[in-house]
């Protein structure tokens, strides 16, 4: 077609030409050709003919006789030969113009020429056939016919019905005869084939008919490749398999299979899509449908195949990542026009970072323990991980127990006196990946045994303690039946004593105290440490008897003999033979029965390792759903339900509530045991006696003695669980928190209500004025204490017993005071009490003997100062308190608690040092003694960081001197005021210990013997000879009409004369001045006995002229014998 238009268009420039021509030369040719045969236009043949003649322009011929000379030219070449009337061309060129030029001339001169062009075509013409559908879903399909050239001969394209029409159709689909539609005649048609909706998928071939037409130069129409085509239609969706070549492995949980994919090598960061048809989407398109959450995404070009598969490689991924892969499904559509299913995510664990592993202990550095228990905690889980891969030295291997893939629990048992050491080599196991692991740290334990000296100084202290308490004990039981039959017999008790066990509750807590020390610091000297821990049963905290390894904080162990230590695995490190492989599962948590196994599972029979097993298709994998994120985080990286974290954690916390319940069993057998003891005792001397028990007996003050010394114990068990982080743990040790809280606050508000306002209670204080100390000895009393002389009084109405029941909160302690002043200078004054002056003390004027006292009220700053004193047992109680919470609030031992320690004990005794709280400067010196050993020791604690074993154990020797001098210190305050409450006992007679170990003895079988032998057990004499009360300022007996009378808290059951006598302490001077006051205060007491028989409750009568006066001698004679200010310690009891 494109060639006929191009004859034309040179047709009729040639006419253009030839006008022009005649325009140019306007003579006109006398001579004229004529064509009488030429070839067509458009001709299918290699050759023409060509006829001519010549003319005049009257129609004669012009060349007769052949007179012309004729020349002829094809395609702008002469031919040879030009005839005069006709030509024939052959084998002339097919497929493109041809010009024939004819130029004559006559005889005459007359010339002409005309050319002739044509064309020679013999392509035939064909069609193509088209559709946009070449892959369709649709049930119409459009087809567009498009011939090469117009064939419109004979008849052209035609197309009746679906028989008969020259479009064929093969396959299971049919044409539209009325949808024909001629775009352009003869060249354009289009047409619709329907496919029915019945068929699924398949194909439909369509062709042209041969010869159906010809073109302009006859050619016929003949089918080529272009006139087939093949329509695909596929109503299925399309699936797509997204998979990867990361070796996959089957992980069992609860008896269901997953599927785990986990690599360390780049390589094999492939992933694959197959399509189950052709896509229309390019590799670019397929690519941005991907969706990674770490890494870049490269296709695989070379390994694309078509449009059904397309590869991809994962870059520039870090060292350990969990690697999710999305499809976007909606993006990428079918050839057929059918949308591609979704397809499920692929995530997969790339993991190149070598396991670490951890090596801890709950036994310390230095033990004594033959079993050592020992954590081994994996940075991850690993598999096939076995007991002969922990190398051991100095010991061996005795129980290995998996608790999760990424922690085993190993007790290793010591066979020599040496340094034990634990490790595990580099490359021993693999964690999923296939990566070794690396070394890990080198665990070292000293075993050794318990040092001679310490268990002899704790079976000293033992003895000590156990020996001072039944002691004590003992003579407050007979004190106590002393004084009930001779209440029976007198209806007053005539039988003075003290609290033996006085000091017994400060030499118990500063033992405590030492103990509890012990759970605070790391590095403690193997000496120190095995002495506190044989004194754990002072807290206590003991293992429980039903428990034999209480110790032991693993849980769910295995015992394995000796001879048959793991060897499941032997192949691994043995080898297997040449020709075998061997599957194995994996025992992945043996807490929920769940299990790893690589299906199948190889092992290479050279290196012992797993060999890994690639998925070539996930369509033909056996394994369950993928593990998500989640999941590989739970299972394979730190986070696992069963990690070694959350395990050592729940290790913590159960060691936690096992502590709790070695603390709470032994305190509840021991102080419960005391306690129904306790009751029996009062049960059985009420039987006895038919009274009520007397003196320190009383209740509660053994229950409040008990409870200050359980505090520590109870504040520690609370930290024991609260540290362990469970709702259950806080809830319990809150609880346990609130005793010792409600306590203290119960104590705060006593002192407050008893003794800060002086309405239950009133202490009075002896001072002299009439003498100046010289410097050196004003320093040594700022050091040590002054001596003074000081007691507690009731108010008047109260309880007899009320001091007995609760003197144990102050009765040691100064308080807000009273003072009378006395003039050493002037033997003949006596304290005159006025009111307070300006300087806070009070004012004393000499007097005559018959001179009335008043009682010195000072300011306000000195009751703050005797309230802060008073205060003091509260503040002893918190520090014990506290280091009992901190003793058990660290899971691990740590620098801080010691620091804390330290500044606490620190605390204390600048608050002793300044204020001096205890009446006895022996007291004082005691305490403050205990108080700078605990100093001492947890300075020492701190220091020890980091010493060498020698540099250690003379520490352990400096620790254990601080506990000797500490508790020695303490018993023989203790013992002395043991001794001296049996040396009063006899005072009735005669100042001797044996007498009054025979009294002591008496009363403690008294119970027991028939009631007519008591009256043969009571002292000769109503009244002791020497005194054995702390002095009071008398006032006249109009004076104690006027005022509020106050009975001495000494006198428990009836209202006693009270004095004050100095009798020997540690440190006392001076034996004369207990004999020089001795028969003063005997007939002093004897004179008050007389008045207050009958009297019980009413406090203090007193004659007013001779038993003055001797008051008055007693409280001259009290200073004389001390002219330098040496104190004779004040000792005190109370009348049973």
């Amino acid at each position: 077609m494109g060639l006929l238009h191009f004859l034309h268009l040179y047709a009729a420039f040639v006419a253009v030409m030839v006008v022009m021509h005649l325009l140019i030369n306007p003579v006109e040719s006398t001579v004229l050709i004529r064509f009488h045969q030429t070839p067509p236009a458009l001709s299918r043949h290699s050759y023409a003919v060509f006829r001519y003649s010549f003319e005049t322009l009257r129609g004669l011929n012009a060349c007769q006789d052949n007179s012309c000379s004729i020349h002829c030219q094809l395609d702008g070449k002469t031919l040879s030969s030009c005839p005069a009337n006709v030509i024939v061309l052959k084998n002339l060129t097919v497929n493109r113009d041809h010009e024939f030029l004819l130029n004559v001339t006559t005889s005459d001169g007359q010339r002409n020429s005309t050319t002739f062009s044509w064309f020679i075509d013999t392509v035939p013409p064909t069609a193509t056939i088209f559709s946009k559908q070449n892959y369709t879903n649709d049930e119409r399909v459009a087809v567009e016919v498009t011939f090469s050239e117009p064939c419109n001969g004979p008849g052209g394209f035609k197309c009746v019905n679906s028989s008969n029409c020259d479009l064929i159709i093969k396959g299971s689909a049919h044409v539209i005869a009325s949808s024909l539609r001629i775009v352009k005649p003869g060249m354009n048609y289009n047409l619709d084939i329907i496919i029915p909706m019945t068929n699924t998928f398949g194909r439909v071939v369509i062709t042209m008919r041969d010869g159906i037409c010809t073109d302009q130069a006859g050619n016929q129409f003949i089918r080529t490749n272009g006139s087939t085509i093949i329509i695909h239609f596929d109503r299925r969706p399309v699936q797509v398999d997204l998979w990867t070549s990361v070796p996959s492995y089957e992980l069992v949980l609860d008896a269901v299979p997953r599927t785990v994919l986990a690599t360390n090598k780049m390589e094999d960061l492939k992933i694959f899509l197959d399509f189950s048809s052709p896509i229309m989407n390019t590799t670019a398109e397929v690519l941005m449908a991907l969706h990674v959450n770490s890494g870049n995404m490269v296709p695989i070009y070379e390994k694309n195949r078509g449009t059904r598969r397309f590869d991809f490689e994962l870059k520039n991924v870090s060292r350990t990542e969990i690697i999710t892969i999305e499809l976007q499904a909606y993006l990428i559509i079918g050839k057929t026009g059918a949308p591609v299913s979704p397809a499920a995510s692929i995530t997969f664990l790339y993991d190149s970072l070598e396991p670490g592993v951890w090596l801890s202990t709950s036994s310390p550095n230095f033990t004594k323990e033959s079993n050592i228990n020992v954590i081994v905690e994996f940075t991850k889980p690993v598999f096939v991980f076995e007991a002969s891969m922990v190398d051991v030295t100095g010991g061996k291997v005795t129980r290995f127990k998996k608790l999760s893939g990424a922690l085993y629990s190993v007790t290793v048992l010591a066979v020599t006196q040496k340094l034990v050491s634990v490790t595990i080599p580099a490359g021993r196991v693999n964690d999923i990946s296939g990566n070794p692991n690396l070394a890990s740290n080198q665990l070292q334990v000293k075993h050794y045994s318990i040092p001679l000296i310490s268990a002899a100084l704790h079976s000293f202290m033992t003895a000590g303690i156990l020996a001072t308490s039944l002691a004590a004990a003992v003579l407050s039981v007979s004190n106590a039946n002393l004084g009930a039959i001779d209440t029976l017999a007198s209806g007053s008790s005539n039988i003075v004593a003290s609290d033996p066990s006085i000091n017994l509750h400060g030499m118990v807590g500063h033992i405590q105290v030492f103990v509890l020390s012990d759970w605070l610091s790391v590095n403690h000297p193997i000496e120190y440490s095995e002495t506190t821990k044989g004194l754990r049963w002072l807290i206590p905290h003991q293992k429980l008897p039903w428990k034999e390894d209480s110790a032991s904080v693993w849980p769910n162990h295995a015992l394995l003999e000796e001879d048959k230590l793991p060897r499941k695995f032997s192949a691994f490190s043995e080898g297997w033979p040449s020709n075998e492989k061997t599957n194995y599962q994996i025992d992945l948590y043996a807490t929920n029965n769940s299990y790893m196994r690589l299906v199948p599972l190889e092992i290479d029979p050279k290196s012992g390792k797993l060999r890994r097993q690639h998925n070539m298709n996930m369509r033909n994998t056996p394994y369950g759903q993928n593990l998500d994120t989640e999941e590989y985080i739970i299972y394979f990286l730190r986070g696992e339900p069963l990690s070694a974290s959350n395990v050592v954690k729940r290790m913590e916390n159960d060691k936690g509530w096992q502590d709790l319940e070695m603390n709470l069993f032994w305190l509840g057998v021991g102080g419960g045991g005391l306690v129904i003891l306790h009751v029996l005792i009062l049960l059985f001397l009420r039987w006895r006696t038919g009274t009520t028990a007397q003196g320190i007996l009383l209740v509660p003050r053994f229950e409040l003695f008990l409870l200050m010394l359980m505090l520590p114990c109870i504040s520690q068990s609370s930290a024991f669980v609260i540290r362990g982080g469970t709702t259950g743990g806080i809830i319990t040790g809150a609880l346990l928190l609130a005793i010792p809280a409600a306590f203290i606050l119960s104590v705060c508000l006593f002192l407050i209500i008893a003794i800060f306002s002086g309405v239950l209670a009133q202490y009075k204080e002896v001072k002299n004025v009439g003498s100046k100390a010289p410097w050196y000895r004003k320093l040594w009393f700022f050091i040590t204490m002054r001596p003074i002389m000081g007691m507690w009084f009731c108010r008047e109405g109260l309880p007899s017993s009320f001091y007995a029941r609760f003197g144990i909160l102050f009765d040691t302690k100064k308080g807000p005071p009273l003072f009378v002043f006395v003039d050493r200078n002037d033997p003949n004054t006596i304290p005159k009490w006025t009111e307070s002056g300006h300087n806070g003390i009070g004012r004393m004027r000499a007097v005559s003997s018959d001179d009335s006292n008043e009682e010195i009220r000072v300011l306000l700053s000195r009751r703050l100062l005797g309230c802060a004193r008073s205060f003091y047992t509260v503040i002893d109680l918190l520090r014990r308190i506290s280091l009992g919470i901190i003793s058990g609030t660290y899971s691990s031992k740590k620098a801080s608690q010691s620091m804390l320690a330290l500044t606490i004990t620190l605390l204390q005794f600048m608050y002793l040092f300044t204020l001096k709280p205890y009446i006895s400067r022996g007291v004082h010196m005691v305490e403050s003694v205990s108080l700078l050993c605990e100093v001492g020791i947890f300075v020492l604690f701190i220091t020890t960081t980091g010493t060498n074993p020698t540099e250690a154990q003379h520490l352990g020797f400096i620790m254990l001197a601080f506990l000797f001098i500490s508790f020695v210190t303490q018993l023989i305050n203790e013992w002395y005021a043991l001794i001296n409450s049996l040396v009063r006992l006899s005072h009735p007679h005669t100042n001797s210990l044996k007498l009054g170990l025979k009294f002591a003895a008496r009363g403690l079988i008294l119970p027991f013997l028939p009631r007519k032998h008591w009256s043969t057990f009571r002292p000769a004499s109503s009244q002791p000879k020497i005194g054995l009360a702390p002095v009071l300022p008398l006032s006249p007996e109009r004076e104690v009409k006027r005022r509020d009378l106050r009975a001495p808290c000494i006198d428990p059951i009836s209202s006693m004369s009270a004095t004050v006598v100095p009798v020997l302490s540690p440190g006392s001077p001076s034996p004369d001045v207990i004999q020089t006051l001795g028969s003063v205060t005997a007939e002093t007491n004897l004179s008050g006995q007389r008045i207050a028989e009958g009297r019980r409750l009413k406090g203090p009568r007193l004659e007013p002229k001779s038993d003055l006066k001797k008051l008055r001698e007693l409280a001259r004679a009290s200073f004389s014998g001390d002219p330098k200010g040496e104190e004779a310690s004040t000792s005190y009891g109370y009348r049973l």
